[in-house]
């Protein structure tokens, strides 16, 4: 009886690891993944002094393809200003992760 059990629970292990690997690996298939780090400055009335894009990495990227990536990285600053973290005055350094899917970031080239 204890190996009935034993086995069991050795099956639904490799089968929840297998769901776990293969829902693990889907994003990468079909999109991009970009870093970016941003500095946030507060002043002493908790508000926005100044907010800068310090460095998104990206070697393959064009012209028209950094600049999404900025206005993305400077969106998404200022939806993070809100975090109770960054609500104290002073410089705030964020890293930032986003995802494009790779059809959406090449016609980016294609637009004028």
């Amino acid at each position: 009886m204890k190996h009935k059990y034993w086995i069991i629970s050795l099956v639904v292990l490799f089968l929840t690891l297998g769901v776990k690997a293969q829902g693990y690996n889907d994003y990468r298939k079909d999109s991009l993944q970009f870093k970016m780090y941003t500095r946030l400055y507060i002043s002493d009335q908790l508000q926005i002094d100044s907010l800068t894009v310090k460095k998104i990495f990206c070697d393959f990227c064009s012209e028209k393809q950094m600049d999404v990536l900025h206005q993305e990285a400077i969106r998404q600053s200022m939806i993070e200003r809100h975090n109770p973290k960054y609500r104290k005055p002073g410089e705030h350094r964020l890293a930032l992760v986003v995802r494009f899917s790779k059809a959406d970031f090449k016609k980016l080239n294609d637009k004028q």
